[in-house]
């Protein structure tokens, strides 16, 4: 949670103490009481709808398209691993022919998917992030270390006619 959403807080309950511990009965009592009382919740109740439903925030969408080279050096292939016994696949591929260390997905943050018999071979990049869609926000919020926070990532495979995706043992 950001500093200035907590300096808000600590304010509205200081503020609701001591009017009601200090201040003498009055209609300007239960004026400040209200005040303390509606700064103290209403700061809570952002605290929370940010930390829950990410409130002030936009996802953001950044793409990137590298081209891709072949898995092996025998043939046009698409590697992947299978894990477990669900349909989660780890893909082995490689942007640069150059380097022979090959990079791989992640099951548990990527949603990839394969195209077949595409006009070039490219490998697509989306990683949506969750941004503050204003310095207000920021400002509220920022410190907490959610602004630019990674949410997911879409890897897209596009591969020409004559390429195999092939299961690795």
């Amino acid at each position: 949670m950001g500093l200035m959403i907590v300096i808000l807080l600590f304010i509205g309950a200081v503020l609701f103490a001591a009017t009601m511990i200090f201040m003498q009965p009055s209609f300007k009592k239960n004026c400040w009481v209200a005040v303390g009382l509606i700064l103290t919740l209403g700061s809570i109740g952002l605290i929370v709808l940010n930390y829950h439903n990410h409130f002030g925030t936009t996802e953001v969408k950044t793409t990137i398209t590298y081209p891709l080279t072949s898995s092996s050096q025998h043939g046009h292939q698409l590697w992947y691993r299978q894990l477990g016994t669900k349909n989660e696949r780890v893909y082995l591929y490689q942007t640069n022919p150059l380097v022979k260390t090959l990079k791989k997905t992640n099951p548990a943050t990527t949603t990839v998917t394969v195209k077949q018999n595409q006009a070039t071979n490219q490998l697509k990049i989306t990683k949506v992030y969750r941004v503050y869609s204003s310095e207000e926000l920021r400002i509220l919020f920022g410190i907490s270390g959610n602004d630019h926070q990674f949410v997911r990532q879409y890897d897209q495979f596009s591969l020409k006619p004559g390429w195999h995706v092939v299961k690795l043992n």
